[in-house]
């Protein structure tokens, strides 16, 4: 279940990826459009994240050194039993990764290196669709 966005408050977003320049160009991307990011280098760090703080959304790397992106995202979804969206990033466009990804229900693929002016537009569509669209 996803829990309601509160208006007054800016959405809490966790970026995981071990490539820490990755990560912080992301984070910081994503802290001048006004959200409020946080970072994870790891698989286990963003589920331990999750498991203790609010996240409207979840952008996460594919190939991490403890678990994969996906394998992140069932986890939380499992163990922290809540949906969030998620985007995966990779350098692996392959199709069987998307498809892989489909599967497990991330919202959106993102190739690397990432665009962060598309990235940032993928993540606004899906925080309108999670928390904007019930008609207010």
């Amino acid at each position: 279940m996803i829990e309601r966005y509160d208006k007054d408050n800016a959405y809490e977003i966790l970026v995981s990826d071990d490539d820490a320049g990755c990560r912080e160009a992301v984070r910081d991307a994503l802290e001048t459009q006004g959200y409020c990011p946080h970072v994870a280098s790891c698989g286990q760090e963003a589920i331990e994240y999750v498991q203790q703080n609010l996240v409207h959304a979840i952008i996460v790397d594919m190939n991490m050194p403890d678990l994969t992106g996906l394998e992140t995202v069932n986890i939380i979804r499992a163990e922290v039993h809540i949906a969030i969206p998620s985007i995966l990033m990779s350098a692996d466009t392959s199709p069987d990764l998307k498809v892989r990804a489909m599967s497990a229900h991330v919202e959106s693929f993102m190739p690397k290196p990432v665009n962060l002016f598309v990235l940032r537009n993928i993540l606004n569509k899906i925080l309108r669709k999670y928390y904007e669209s019930d008609g207010e």
